[in-house]
């Protein structure tokens, strides 16, 4: 359902529907998730937010979705992800952070963007989409953005 949501959003056919709501809603359905990272040997850790956003809530589950999922597939086993939310004077900062083996200057580069490579691919792709959607939107988006940064040989926590 998210992705014929996102593709009727690419194609002018839906709106985005923007509304107030407690960022803690997106983070317990993440949490409900927590089996396929278990199945790997994963510990997800959700960290309890009072963030208020506004945003679309559907195309915002989907974007912590695909981070969580991506961050999971690139964690060995006794790793974890962790997700995490801070409040900003102007914006809500979301967090997704993971004990994996990072990227390479080439794969970071290229990590939101049309070229695939290694395994990087349509999942981030969308969520920049999406992000880029919102800042056309109205000014008041203008401060959103995605960003990835990492380093070889080093996961994040």
């Amino acid at each position: 359902d998210v992705l014929t949501y996102w593709i009727q959003l690419r194609q002018g056919e839906l709106s985005l529907h923007i509304e107030s709501f407690a960022l803690q809603e997106l983070f317990d359905l993440l949490t409900k998730g927590r089996t396929s990272f278990q199945m790997k040997g994963i510990n997800l850790n959700v960290e309890s937010t009072d963030a208020v956003v506004k945003a679309d809530k559907v195309l915002t589950l989907f974007i912590l979705n695909t981070l969580a999922d991506n961050a999971r597939k690139f964690t060995e086993a006794g790793g974890e992800v962790h997700v995490s939310a801070s409040t900003q004077v102007n914006y809500v900062e979301i967090a997704v952070e993971d004990t994996g083996h990072g990227m390479t200057d080439e794969q970071l580069q290229h990590i939101f963007d049309h070229k695939i490579v290694e395994e990087h691919g349509f999942g981030l792709l969308n969520c920049k989409g999406i992000i880029e959607k919102y800042r056309k939107i109205s000014q008041i988006f203008s401060i959103c953005q995605i960003t990835a940064t990492s380093t070889l040989g080093k996961g994040y926590l």
